[in-house]
């Protein structure tokens, strides 16, 4: 099959959507299949780190003015006005298309919270399938299939008023697209009083963290008194990077800075806790059982976060922008009292995600294609 992947990094939205898209499309290669992204050149893209893997068609920087797309919540995400997003990607498609002598993708991959049915219908005629990735239930989609590899207590019922009938959904943990290392570590995880006895926690607030949400976090935990040693984990793109590596090194017997690690399955396999946001991370964290103190850094992921805290899959504080390093010092004073607390937790995050999710999919993807070509 030919891949096309939509998908966009930036400041703005952060890097968990391009990195799960990685996922996807390493195991849809190591199937065989031809995969290539479709990324705009925004401001803290990841083009040139997809580049190393796999062919990327660029997309045109924005303007300087700020465009106010309403179409949906997320419209501004595009950074240029939704005509143009749809007219330029169906360009660079059809020309990528020529190239090739074809006419058609066999799949396209939407990930994105700005795009819905107006782009998907306009993409449609060069593409055999369409799949999107989604989380939000907020916005109409005309799409083949729909991806939600998050937990919510209502389900894919949450979908019902955004989705043609012809709609497979394929929603919750058990899709969770994760790296084939995942899996692999689980197989090998330690025994988790084992790993509460190395007095390891892992900080990590995603690719991006605009807020330094990371420092206000560490701060909390270096006030408490524990044995504790606090790996922290940052992207590339940080912008707050100098400050962190000045504050980790004034506390270097305590704190370690990371950047950029390809091997966070190792970091968490070896922590007996995790602090940082919600996100593509969470399920990285619950296939390795891995307890956890968070928070949502956008109002999109509050939903997640309730429902799982709800379960007990993490204790849930709230919107980064209402905490404190208080906030933090408070929740992980709790946690390192109560062993039976964490014990629990590791459970129940385990039992949500086995690993396989990515495989899944792709065998999905590959049935509904074969399926139409017969």
């Amino acid at each position: 099959m030919l891949i096309g992947i939509r998908v966009d990094a930036s400041f703005k939205m952060g890097t968990g959507h391009a990195f799960r898209m990685l996922t996807l499309a390493r195991k849809l290669e190591s199937n065989g299949h031809q995969v290539v992204f479709i990324c705009r050149k925004l401001g803290g893209n990841l083009i040139n780190f997809i580049e190393e893997s796999f062919n990327v068609i660029s997309l045109p920087e924005p303007e300087e003015e700020e465009n106010f797309n309403t179409h949906c919540a997320h419209g501004n995400w595009l950074e240029v006005p939704y005509e143009t997003e749809i007219a330029q990607v169906q360009d660079v498609v059809s020309h990528y298309l020529s190239g090739l002598t074809r006419t058609k993708l066999d799949w396209l991959v939407i990930d994105h919270y700005a795009l819905d049915e107006r782009f998907q219908v306009a993409l449609r005629p060069l593409s055999c399938s369409i799949l999107q990735i989604d989380d939000l239930a907020d916005r109409v989609h005309n799409v083949d299939m729909l991806l939600d590899q998050n937990y919510y207590s209502l389900g894919n019922s949450r979908y019902d008023a955004f989705l043609p009938s012809f709609t497979k959904r394929f929603c919750g943990p058990k899709y969770a697209l994760l790296r084939d290392e995942f899996r692999e570590s689980r197989k090998h995880l330690p025994n988790y009083t084992q790993r509460l006895s190395k007095r390891k926690v892992v900080l990590f607030f995603g690719g991006i963290d605009w807020a330094n949400e990371t420092s206000k976090a560490l701060l909390g935990l270096l006030s408490v008194e524990s044995g504790d040693h606090f790996d922290v984990i940052i992207g590339m793109n940080n912008p707050h990077k100098q400050q962190l590596e000045a504050l980790c090194a004034e506390h270097k017997t305590r704190v370690t800075l990371h950047v950029q690690v390809k091997n966070m399955m190792d970091y968490f396999s070896d922590a007996y806790l995790y602090v940082g946001a919600v996100g593509a991370t969470t399920w990285e964290r619950c296939v390795l059982a891995l307890p956890g103190i968070v928070c949502s850094v956008a109002d999109n992921q509050t939903q997640l976060a309730k429902d799982l805290h709800d379960i007990n899959g993490h204790c849930y504080l709230g919107l980064n922008s209402e905490l404190s390093s208080q906030d933090y010092a408070l929740a992980y004073q709790r946690f390192i009292s109560q062993k039976e607390l964490l014990l629990n937790q590791s459970s129940i995050c385990g039992d949500l995600v086995d690993g396989k999710g990515c495989e899944r999919v792709v065998e999905h993807l590959e049935e509904i294609s074969k399926n139409d070509n017969i």
